[in-house]
């Protein structure tokens, strides 16, 4: 670590000159403002006016034999991607690919954002990261993941409302999309924590790196919690989704709701607003006793059906939603975290 002396310029201005080696390598000229961001530690980070974003390529090459599980090479993959690897190479030393490794690679890197495969022969893949990080801020990663969490919620409505199978599969398929912008924001978390250029690009705070992989998290596992539901419902014969449709109005009420407490719990993330995210919270509860209310009530319409299929699948469905409401209080928590964690005092009026 370098050490400068702090010089006075001026009547009440204090000066410190930047390193020549440092100057030289970000390419600064005078006259040229350069950025100045206050670390939650107290630092003092500089960065010049081309922030950079691009380090040296992260390759990795894998060698397996054919006889290896097809799920371990996909969590290879998976793994990789999160934790910022550019280029992946897998390699066969014991002959050509079988079709199960074929597709499940492909299967997995369509499942990740700015992944393909740019050559393959018979035992070789080449695959590559052509993501630009800097285009995905962590605002805007939460906002697309709680808007399909929205959408899937909305689908399950027409599916129950309609007893349409085609609006319960289109709930698995947004499901899908969950997952591939929540590893891309774990990746972009784990860049960000090795690169402070970007994370001050993307958004992401040291002290919130943290709390962002639970929020993130939070909101995938409520996406399976969804998913899981509809998965239950596709499990049903026609006319027992038919049967649903009875205590639709009611399920109707709770899924609305659902999604105006999702709504809620991300907007007062960045609020900072003690009181407000405190209501944020009551109501999370308060939605969770309704629930549990409701679907006692519609419960004793379905039982009417003597469907005991039916019955088991509704528990199922207002469990899920149960656990889906759950998902977000960890994220509420953060949020209030959050809106005193700046504060020099607390007031409440």
């Amino acid at each position: 670590m370098e050490v400068r002396r702090v010089q006075k310029f001026g009547k009440s201005t204090l000066m410190v000159s930047l390193p020549a080696d440092w100057v030289k390598e970000v390419g600064l000229n005078p006259g040229e403002s350069i950025y100045l961001e206050v670390d939650e530690d107290g630092s003092l980070k500089v960065y010049p006016p081309n922030l950079k974003t691009e380090g040296t390529s992260k390759d990795m090459k894998i060698q397996i034999k054919t006889n290896i599980s097809p799920d371990l090479v996909s969590r290879i993959i998976y793994s990789l991607y999160i934790l910022g690897f550019d280029k992946i190479s897998i390699e066969s030393i014991d002959g050509p690919f079988n079709e199960d490794i074929l597709r499940k690679v492909k299967d997995t890197v369509r499942s990740l954002i700015g992944l393909e495969i740019v050559s393959q022969d018979l035992t070789t893949l080449q695959i590559q990261s052509f993501l630009d990080p800097t285009k995905y801020s962590m605002s805007s990663l939460v906002s697309r993941l709680s808007n399909t969490l929205k959408q899937m919620l909305h689908y399950l409505n027409l599916g129950i409302k309609e007893a349409s199978r085609t609006f319960l599969q289109e709930v698995l398929e947004l499901e899908k999309e969950v997952d591939r912008l929540y590893y891309l924001s774990l990746r972009q978390l784990l860049l960000a924590q090795v690169n402070r250029s970007l994370a001050y690009m993307i958004g992401v705070k040291r002290i919130q790196i943290i709390g962002n992989r639970i929020l993130m998290k939070a909101i995938e596992e409520a996406a399976d919690e969804i998913s899981e539901a509809a998965s239950d419902l596709l499990s049903l014969h026609p006319e027992d989704l038919e049967v649903l449709k009875v205590s639709w109005d009611k399920i109707d009420m709770i899924v609305d709701q659902t999604a105006v407490v999702i709504d809620h719990v991300v907007k007062v993330l960045n609020k900072e607003d003690i009181k407000l995210v405190n209501e944020v919270l009551e109501e999370l509860r308060t939605l969770r006793r309704v629930l549990m209310t409701e679907a006692l009530v519609a419960e004793e319409k379905i039982e009417k059906s003597n469907s005991t299929r039916v019955t088991v699948v509704f528990r199922s469905l207002n469990l899920r939603l149960y656990n889906a409401i759950r998902r977000m209080e960890p994220i509420a928590e953060i949020a209030f975290n959050r809106s005193i964690e700046n504060l020099k005092e607390i007031v409440i009026d």
